[in-house]
């Protein structure tokens, strides 16, 4: 029987920082980077990672204590998806555009940011 060998492929980091609104609008997927920008309501952030977890969004964008807030996902075309405080979130998935935050109680016609 012929064992099958495996390889492993690495992405090498040429970019130094991504706007993941950029590339949602050109239908990309964002290439790995060392930091990637994307907004919160008009806030803009930054993260060292591909993924990151709700709270860690809210909190990047000053947005505390996280529980007091719903967080959505803008993605290109879509309907906004809510994001919970402990999922991760895929920086790198094309179509993500940016993330709205609205505090509770607050009403979807007022504006927070």
């Amino acid at each position: 029987m012929e064992e099958k060998k495996h390889e492993s492929v690495v992405e090498e980091i040429l970019i130094e920082e991504v706007d993941i609104e950029i590339y949602a609008r050109e239908d990309k997927e964002p290439p790995l980077a060392k930091l990637y920008r994307f907004k919160v309501n008009e806030t803009p952030c930054t993260w060292n990672k591909p993924t990151i977890l709700g709270h860690q969004i809210l909190e990047q964008a000053s947005l505390t204590p996280p529980k007091e807030y719903s967080l959505r996902e803008k993605i290109k075309g879509g309907t906004p998806r809510r994001i919970e405080l402990n999922e991760e979130v895929n920086l790198r998935k094309p179509g993500v555009e940016k993330f709205r935050a609205i505090r509770h109680g607050q009403t979807e016609g007022e504006y927070y940011g």
